[in-house]
């Protein structure tokens, strides 16, 4: 049945951020930081269960996200950009008595972006990717969310990549890159959702779904 009286969710944001540039190794770089907070009002609560959302269908709950982001970035070599995040966040609601956090709530994330260049040439170009991050809150299905006590395991994942530059300023061309990435280098298996299985007990289990292992990805970039 369409709830008509239904509200729109609201946000009320203080966000604040600082730039402070600086050398280092004769190269530029940048630091970053930036906090913020989000009063969150009339929400409407929802499930996630595998690929599956449900919503509640009415204002039932308020709640806030705050948290802070901190990024380094610069170039150890010219011509590449290489970065280092860290980013903190809480994101709860409040139904009922009950503060729950949000199917969103990543407590924590780090991210490693590395790019240098081969020793003694400019053709041949390494790229790094490191990530670690928290796992999302879950529980299992139609218990509400004021259940979901379980969270999932940490998300972990390394890519490497190699380039080769093989036009530089010619043919209208300024850069032809032909690459080629090892994603999800060491075939780590995150899980992606859970699908709840119950058994002639009545008691529900947990069982992972994986996302994508290992992958080798080809890829060509131009710069005109």
């Amino acid at each position: 049945i369409l709830n008509e009286k239904i509200k729109s969710q609201r946000s009320i944001q203080l966000i604040g951020a600082v730039d402070y540039r600086f050398k280092m190794l004769n190269r530029p770089f940048k630091f970053s930081a930036e906090a913020y907070y989000k009063a969150l009002s009339n929400l409407i609560p929802y499930n996630v269960q595998n690929l599956k959302i449900t919503y509640y269908g009415e204002n039932l709950s308020k709640g806030y996200t705050t948290g802070i982001d901190l990024k380094l970035y610069g170039e150890f070599v010219p011509g590449t950009d290489s970065w280092l995040t860290f980013s903190l966040m809480s994101t709860r609601q409040k139904i009922g008595e009950t503060w729950v956090p949000m199917p969103t709530d990543q407590r924590w994330a780090i991210n490693l972006h590395f790019t240098d260049y081969f020793p003694g040439t400019e053709r041949w170009k390494m790229t790094l990717r490191l990530a670690f991050a928290d796992g999302l809150p879950f529980g299992a299905p139609h218990r509400g969310l004021e259940q979901q006590q379980f969270r999932a395991s940490a998300y972990k994942r390394a890519d490497i990549g190699m380039s080769y530059r093989a036009i530089k300023d010619g043919r209208g061309i300024k850069n032809l890159w032909l690459g080629i990435d090892c994603l999800n280098l060491f075939g780590i298996s995150n899980v992606g959702s859970y699908y709840w299985v119950t058994d002639i007990s009545n008691h529900q289990w947990a069982v992972p779904n994986y996302l994508t292992g290992r992958q080798i990805n080809g890829k060509v970039t131009v710069d005109f």
